[in-house]
């Protein structure tokens, strides 16, 4: 029974590692526009979706999969900025942002499945077996996209570190146009931070589709709801409560299809989300963070 947890509790670990991989892009873009990008699934979509249909017209390797998928899903989330972000900078419009992503998100979803006109696609996948630590099975691929949220999130807050970027994001996110006077690019940072995260959902794409040996149209939707989800439970627009959110729905969702069957997974999860709107709505961080960010303008 102990060891039956163990592995539930492992397997819904690895899954919500790849829940993560998505909500770090959906944090980060939160963490800079305050706003919602409806639309980035759809733009993971894509680069998967062009990944494929190069593949049928001249044929390419894993590592053009690999390529394809991370450029244009990069070149996809600028599109949705220079489209529906950034002619709002500086506003306090905060829903016509989402609304114009949402029109987006229905385009990039009809050009995604002109790109892929079956309804499931092979895509390249790496056979590296199976293999057990003391009675617990484990798959390696899982335990990659376990590691590589870990790095893209340490590389990610190095980033943010470097030349004060993350003071600069702060600044950007509290008056656009009063960072704008003090001479910061905020188009520039704007653009960048989509590419950011349309490069760490790109490689999250490209594990979790690799692992899944296969694309569908509606992968752009399912990215969505995880990602959206994992960062609303982890607290939104913090970057450590995207890992900690998705982590958290994959061993939650992992465990409740256990006990409940795999037909009951999507209800628990909404009522998970649910029950923290009501209960926390701050997230498992979020909560932490607002309410340093006012103590500081209260010292301010």
């Amino acid at each position: 029974m102990f060891l039956d947890f163990i592995q539930i509790s492992l397997d819904g670990l690895f899954t919500g590692s790849s829940y993560a991989l998505i909500a770090l892009g959906f944090a980060l873009i939160f963490s800079v526009h305050r706003r919602v990008n409806l639309a980035y699934g759809s733009s993971l979509l894509i680069g998967a979706a062009v990944a494929v249909s190069l593949d049928n017209a001249i044929g390419i390797t894993g590592i053009g999969y690999f390529l394809t998928t991370v450029l244009f899903s990069a070149i996809a989330c600028v599109y949705v900025e220079r489209f529906c972000f950034a002619p709002h900078l500086g506003t306090n419009s905060s829903i016509t942002p989402m609304v114009a992503s949402f029109a987006i998100w229905m385009q990039l979803d009809e050009i995604s499945s002109k790109l892929l006109p079956q309804r499931t696609h092979a895509f390249p996948s790496p056979n590296f077996g199976e293999f057990e630590i003391g009675n617990i099975l484990i798959r390696p691929e899982q335990l990659l996209h376990f590691l590589c949220v870990l790095f893209l999130l340490i590389l990610v807050f190095q980033l943010l570190k470097y030349k004060n970027i993350d003071l600069q994001l702060k600044a950007i996110t509290e008056n656009p146009n009063l960072a704008f006077s003090l001479g910061l690019n905020v188009q520039w940072i704007s653009i960048a931070t989509f590419i950011i995260a349309g490069t760490m959902g790109g490689i999250g794409t490209f594990l979790i589709l690799s692992a899944d040996s296969q694309v569908t149209p509606l992968f752009g939707l399912w990215s969505t709801f995880k990602g959206l989800m994992a960062m609303m439970i982890g607290g939104m627009g913090s970057l450590h409560g995207a890992l900690l959110g998705g982590l958290f729905l994959g061993i939650f969702e992992t465990h409740a299809a256990n006990l409940f069957g795999a037909e009951y997974r999507d209800i628990s999860t909404f009522t998970l989300i649910f029950l923290f709107l009501i209960f926390r709505p701050g997230g498992l961080v979020g909560t932490n963070v607002y309410r340093d960010d006012h103590m500081a303008k209260g010292r301010l």
